[in-house]
């Protein structure tokens, strides 16, 4: 870890705070504040007396800033990161202020920062009007992705190996996702969970299914570069549920929107039949098939049973896109690009 610390220059006043850089070597090395500090990788287009720039690859290019309100008298942090930051051991909440006082003990990856001040002693809470919330009804085609024998899989295996496999896996899939025009709404653990507005793309469905069906490639392809195995020393395999429905977009947390709905439920249900007992690893509802029968080669359907609802859902195999002069999105440079990487490398989900 290298710490490059800009100190204004030019400035006589003395800065309000400091925040405190504990090396490797237990040595302090003391940072001025006077109104705002950004730390990061990089800081790009921050002027220098506003930066501090960390060289460590776990850190993000803009990971935080610390922002300073003297009217108030009170200083705040502002998590910007990918990989989080804890302020006294304590992970904070991404993209909210959180008011801090001198003292106060602020990690990012391993890197020890402490804010030092005569000021700011009082915590004070903020009073802000609430945003009122927004609940948006749209028809969606959603995609889920769901590892087999997840379950059995982590018993078994490091937790620090599963964790560098999947950030991997589901990097690489986001990237054929961008290719197919999806929005990755979240991905927790074995799932991955993705969707197409039908208000922006009238061919929602075909985009949803061709970004299974190759998403569905990359994981048979190049899954046995990962060292998570299955039950039988196999390489990972997943089963992927398409769905169509109307769903409620809802800002349920401050940095992602959460899509409400049936249709939801039914997804990630699908996702866990699909590749197991026979199945097709896609498989499909009859209102998908609908909207895309004519451009896929389909299996026989199938009645079963959703967990938790009432009633059968006709599901049907996606065996391949039909052959046709259209251009699809795996044949792009955008697809190329995005999924020609090795399974092993490294890459940065820095924002």
């Amino acid at each position: 870890m290298a710490v490059v610390a800009k100190v204004p220059g030019g400035r006589s006043d003395e800065p309000p705070a400091h925040l405190v850089v504990v090396g490797d070597d237990g040595l302090e090395r003391s940072v001025p504040i006077f109104d705002q500090l950004f730390v990061g990788r990089e800081c790009a287009g921050i002027s220098e007396s506003r930066r501090l720039v960390i060289d460590d690859p776990e850190i993000s290019r803009t990971h935080l800033e610390i922002r300073l309100d003297t009217a108030a008298d009170q200083a705040f942090v502002i998590d910007t990161s990918s990989n989080g930051t804890r302020v006294n051991d304590v992970r904070i909440e991404r993209a909210v202020l959180l008011p801090i006082k001198p003292g106060d003990e602020i990690r990012i990856g391993d890197v020890v920062l402490i804010f030092r001040s005569r000021r700011f002693t009082a915590v004070k809470r903020v009073a802000a009007k609430p945003t009122r919330a927004r609940f948006d009804m749209t028809p969606m085609v959603m995609v889920v992705g769901d590892i087999v024998n997840y379950s059995t899989i982590s018993q078994v295996t490091d937790e620090g190996i599963m964790a560098r496999s999947l950030h991997t896996l589901w990097h690489q899939l986001g990237d054929v996702l961008r290719a197919h025009h999806g929005t990755l709404n979240y991905y927790a653990g074995d799932a991955l969970f993705a969707v197409w507005e039908m208000r922006r793309f009238p061919n929602a469905a075909a985009l949803a299914i061709e970004f299974a069906l190759a998403a569905n490639r990359l994981v048979e392809e190049r899954g046995s570069e990962l060292p998570l195995r299955g039950p039988d020393g196999a390489p990972i395999h997943m089963g992927w549920g398409v769905v169509h429905g109307m769903a409620a977009l809802a800002a349920m947390t401050r940095s992602v929107d959460a899509v409400i709905g049936d249709a939801t439920n039914v997804a990630f249900r699908l996702s866990g039949l699909a590749g197991r007992q026979g199945r097709a690893a896609v498989v499909a509802t009859s209102s998908v098939r609908r909207e895309a029968a004519d451009q896929f080669v389909w299996g026989e359907s199938e009645l079963v049973e959703i967990k938790g609802r009432s009633g059968r859902e006709t599901i049907f195999p996606v065996i391949a896109r039909k052959t046709t002069t259209t251009t699809r999105p795996e044949e792009t440079d955008d697809f190329a690009k995005g999924a020609s990487g090795d399974l092993k490398g490294d890459f940065d989900p820095s924002p």
